[in-house]
């Protein structure tokens, strides 16, 4: 229950017709002939949903979802290499983000990657033993930590663009208002 709880808070992260679209690619995985089409869907969304205008790299912090699930279609696919370039992307962005670090093991398992395996391994949510439990706790508080931290820059962002915004719409106002302006 709270797994699909936590699937449904995920895939709809920007908003419900995001959701249906990235629900209705997974609709077509289970049949590997549409594949190819089903990359091509994910890298649109991804495209649309994490880039900002006149960028060209990507800030998966927007969205991680379609970008989580194209690299487990990539590792589907046999494209391990690929796969594990977008998980490294995604963790990157996302540090605590438990779908992309235990497909990052698997693919470096099938890559016969043992050091990047237990590198992974080791970053992963600690389990629920009693042993566990402080480690468990520290990974979480860390996490937390990150996330406020990249919240804090994006409120920050969010603010200098706010007064970048507001003090060039003030410009063009001034400038429709008075022709002899000091910059023409």
């Amino acid at each position: 229950l709270v797994v699909s709880e936590l699937w449904t808070i995920w895939y709809g992260e920007r908003g419900p017709l995001n959701e249906q679209r990235l629900r209705s690619i997974e609709e077509t995985l289970g049949d590997p002939s549409q594949w190819e089409i089903a990359e091509q869907k994910y890298m649109e969304l991804i495209n649309e949903q994490c880039k900002s205008d006149g960028e060209s790299k990507l800030n998966l912090c927007n969205w991680v979802e379609p970008a989580n699930r194209l690299a487990t279609l990539l590792y589907l696919m046999g494209r391990l290499k690929e796969s594990k370039t977008w998980c490294d992307a995604i963790l990157e962005a996302k540090p605590w983000h438990i779908g992309a670090l235990s497909g990052i093991v698997m693919v470096c398992v099938q890559l016969r990657d043992e050091e990047g395996a237990t590198k992974y391994i080791q970053m992963g949510l600690p389990n629920l033993s009693t042993e566990m439990r402080s480690a468990r706790k520290a990974w979480v508080e860390k996490n937390v930590e990150t996330a406020t931290e990249q919240l804090l820059q994006l409120q920050s962002s969010n603010e200098i663009y706010e007064k970048i915004s507001m003090a060039f719409s003030k410009e063009i106002v001034n400038t429709d208002d008075d022709s002899s302006s000091s910059w023409q």
